[in-house]
């Protein structure tokens, strides 16, 4: 396991990076109280800790990209989880009910990176930051054509997918093992049965639509596209397209702790993280800088409470970057 450093000015102070995964680095001084849901990258375990938060796991339900997982082992440093459940008076620690993983993409690196930043993956541009994780291997510029990783992160304001880790899985790509991306719609041709998604001409002509109800294909949606084949060129052959939200649907009064990037930035009062949106009051209280530093793919941590309209009002804003 590898933290990639050096790349970005950190508002956290001296960042200390653990090698070893019996460690862990705090990135937050503790959770909400009461309960929940948290959603962060994995900084340690001995039980699973989240944004600040210790978390007991061991009457937790474990999923792991839609399947059930049989423990913590099957989780790795820096992978972006959801974390439910409920967080003690101390603020640092607390039990899960459930802890969902679900990667952004797996597949084949298609460019090498030649600035140590950035790296082609299914033909996305994947982007790494001093807080990125690395399993398998040391430096992005190790990563070679054909090599076969799982990613997870959050995508920045301009759908950029910002890694919070990288895992090398296989050398070379397996024939007929399924591989997946996902992204956005974009210039969709339901003639030619097309659509771009990050860069990549995706044919959907012969893929099975799923989780689309009564619902057509359309520009904007996010989905996961899965292929049993590489990237040939810049054209990706689906055999499986499934809808899917661009961020979890939250019931009114739940208390939430985000971790992630502003995806939209109106004003301090009005914005997104990772595509949820937030609105801060004059009760809001801003830490290290927030308020005046706030901006779009700024890198923050908010908490509070979902509202009736499904809006995150923040009691707590948090800036953990300057942005990516």
């Amino acid at each position: 396991m590898t933290f990639k450093t050096g790349f970005v000015t950190l508002l956290l102070g001296t960042l200390l990076m653990a090698c070893g995964e019996s460690n862990f680095t705090q990135l937050a001084t503790g959770g909400i109280g009461g309960t929940g849901i948290s959603s962060g990258p994995i900084t340690g375990f001995g039980s699973i800790v989240v944004n600040g938060v210790k978390y007991d796991i061991d009457q937790a339900t474990l999923i792991r990209n839609g399947q059930p997982a049989n423990g913590q082992n099957e989780y790795r440093i820096g992978e972006y989880v959801t974390v439910k459940g409920q967080i003690n008076p101390d603020g640092v620690t607390g039990k899960a009910s459930e802890v969902a993983f679900s990667n952004e993409l797996e597949g084949t690196v298609t460019h090498v990176s030649t600035d140590g930043v950035t790296v082609g993956i299914m033909g996305q541009v994947i982007r790494v930051n001093a807080l990125t994780v690395f399993h398998g291997f040391t430096l992005l510029a190790e990563l070679m054509i054909g090599n076969v990783v799982e990613v997870s992160g959050v995508r920045d304001g301009q759908d950029v997918l910002v890694a919070t880790s990288i895992t090398l899985k296989q050398t070379n790509y397996v024939p007929g093992a399924t591989l997946e991306v996902k992204g956005i719609i974009r210039q969709l041709d339901v003639l030619n049965k097309t659509f771009q998604m990050g860069g990549v001409t995706v044919d959907y002509s012969q893929a099975l639509l799923e989780d689309f109800g009564a619902v057509a294909l359309a520009n904007d949606q996010y989905v996961e596209v899965k292929t049993l084949q590489p990237l040939q060129g810049s054209k990706l052959q689906a055999s499986k397209v499934e809808l899917e939200d661009d961020h979890d649907r939250l019931d009114t009064g739940v208390e939430v702790e985000l971790e992630g990037v502003v995806t939209r930035f109106v004003s301090i009062a009005d914005f997104s993280v990772n595509r949820q949106a937030v609105v801060t009051t004059a009760n809001t209280e801003f830490e290290d800088g927030a308020a005046s530093a706030l901006r779009l793919n700024a890198l923050v941590e908010v908490e509070g409470q979902i509202n009736a309209q499904g809006v995150l009002v923040a009691d707590e804003v948090s800036l953990k970057d300057f942005g990516f």
